[in-house]
């Protein structure tokens, strides 16, 4: 295991990072860099969020580093985000950074979280059950997806996400989606009083609130607080999280620990928030010192940062819309150019195997139990092109499972034939990728054309409210900047595992705070 990197994010030295970057970018606005409420720490008002990225691919690896380079330092994961591979990417391009000195640990801020016990954590979890030492106050919500904030938990989980992300303090550590308690309780409809079952839920809270002070204490992170899908939703929602009383929470907890003068480390919330989904913005669903109050609202009176997380992943009814456009050629018949380039796809394989066949590559990898050499892409792909939900579940799979899966093939094929038939099999390589990546940005662009065909509107009609500069934005930028101009917000996460989207998201670090109220923007959509 590497040597942890040492140290943790410092106030003088974030600001001193964004003071270097208004530098080498004077386009960038006077606030592009923030102060998050509650602490001393300035970030960039662009965060990183790595929901799908992992060490396992060079392109998201230089997603991070290059975001980093365009002024972004903060940096927002969790232990379950690809199984850890999100961690473990960003370990692996701090320490890079750090020891290469472009960047300083104490210039960055890294936010974790914890409470998922899915994959790796699933199989620990219960392995230890069957040796009866189970992990105590588990919410079994469903199968592949478990939950727990319990300290003992907490404690173990720290100690992974440390290690994978190479540090020894987490700058901030928050509970990832504690609700999934309320929502276990409102799935079983046990009959127990809600009022009960709040109750008990908020006391989980505190526990796990006192054992976030003593990692304080211990150095091992600098803040804490929630990461809730829920603090938005209304006071009488049966998942509600609400923010007032998890601050009391960190007060009790605080108090606990540090006895009757020690502050609360509770300086941070993650919540969704976005055009179709303003909630935070607009539903008042606290009372914080005899007002009412919403979220963001709260959040500012009590002195907590928020960071906001889906900001182009809107819900819409049932359906996810994803506020954000992409190229597609408006002439082109998609469907009928991707049914010729599959029949020329097939053709291609069928060749590959019988050339193949005939050269005994396929019975020399048929003796290895890891073999999955079979070139079938064009028989396969169009079984599963009627489930294809939308442009982001077509990117997930072409991502996680067929390039991969494309790149196995040529592997194997490539080690088996570095004796005999190289030469050969080179000119049939470039063939074969050829063809693939024509068949999957034809794909690619016919669900773009589809999300175009929804998201145009959205755009159309922000642009009868915008001004000047602000309707040239990228309707991500749009989106982007709506959230960043709201009153309350710190930072907001966003999505950048493609060079492309980098640029787009770090763009918005030149763009000024829109001019109207952001409420006109979500009457122009209404």
């Amino acid at each position: 295991m590497k040597a942890k990197i040492k140290g943790h994010v410092d106030a003088s030295k974030s600001r001193a990072f964004a003071d270097r970057m208004r530098e080498r970018n004077p386009s960038f606005e006077p606030d592009a860099f923030r102060q998050v409420t509650g602490t001393d720490l300035t970030a960039s008002k662009i965060g990183y969020g790595s929901y799908r990225v992992d060490y396992r691919f060079d392109e998201h690896t230089a997603t991070l580093r290059k975001a980093i380079q365009a002024g972004c330092n903060l940096i927002d994961t969790s232990s379950n985000y690809t199984d850890g591979g999100s961690e473990t990417l960003i370990g692996n391009v701090l320490s890079d950074q750090i020891s290469t000195g472009q960047i300083e640990r104490s210039e960055i801020i890294v936010v974790s979280k914890v409470g998922y016990i899915q994959g790796q954590n699933l199989d620990e979890a219960m392995r230890r059950e069957g040796e009866g030492k189970p992990w105590e106050e588990v919410v079994k919500y469903m199968d592949g997806c478990w939950h727990c904030i319990h300290p003992d938990f907490l404690a173990d989980q720290w100690k992974r996400s440390s290690d994978r992300l190479q540090l020894d303090t987490i700058d901030v550590y928050l509970l990832h989606n504690p609700e999934y308690f309320l929502s276990d309780a409102h799935k079983r409809n046990s009959g127990a009083n809600l009022a009960d079952i709040r109750n008990t839920f908020y006391d989980r809270i505190y526990r796990a609130f006192m054992q976030m002070e003593h990692f304080v204490r211990e150095g091992k992170i600098c803040y804490y607080g929630i990461s809730s899908n829920t603090f938005p939703s209304s006071k009488t929602d049966f998942e509600h999280a609400s923010l007032q009383r998890c601050y009391d929470a960190a007060c009790d907890a605080a108090r606990t620990v540090h006895g009757n003068h020690g502050e609360n480390h509770f300086k941070i919330i993650q919540l969704p928030y976005n055009l179709f989904e303003h909630a935070a913005l607009s539903e008042v669903n606290n009372t914080i010192n005899g007002k009412d109050m919403t979220v963001l609202e709260g959040a500012k009176t009590l002195g907590i940062g928020v960071l906001v997380n889906r900001p182009l992943n809107a819900v819409q009814g049932n359906q996810m819309v994803r506020l954000a456009q992409y190229p597609y050629n408006p002439e082109l018949d998609y469907q009928r150019a991707i049914n010729e380039e599959v029949k020329a796809l097939d053709e291609t394989e069928n060749r590959l195997r019988s050339t193949l066949t005939d050269w005994g590559i396929f019975s020399q990898l048929s003796k290895s139990a890891n073999s999955t050499l079979f070139y079938d892409l064009a028989q396969n792909l169009p079984r599963f092109m009627p489930r294809i939900q939308n442009r982001d579940h077509w990117e997930q799979i072409a991502q996680q499972y067929l390039i991969p899966l494309i790149h196995t093939y040529l592997g194997q094929t490539i080690e088996a034939c570095q004796n005999a038939h190289k030469a050969e099999w080179q000119d049939m390589q470039g063939e074969y990728v050829g063809a693939i990546n024509r068949l999957l940005s034809l794909v690619a662009g016919r669900f773009n054309r589809t999300a175009s065909m929804q998201t145009g509107p959205i755009s159309e009609a922000l642009d009868q409210v915008l001004v000047g500069e602000e309707r040239k934005l990228t309707l991500s930028q749009k989106a982007l900047n709506f959230v960043t101009s709201s009153p309350g917000v710190s930072v907001v996460l966003n999505g950048m595992k493609r060079g492309e989207y980098v640029a787009d998201a770090m763009g918005l670090m030149s763009v000024p705070a829109f001019t109207q109220p952001v409420q006109n923007l979500i009457k122009a959509i209404e």
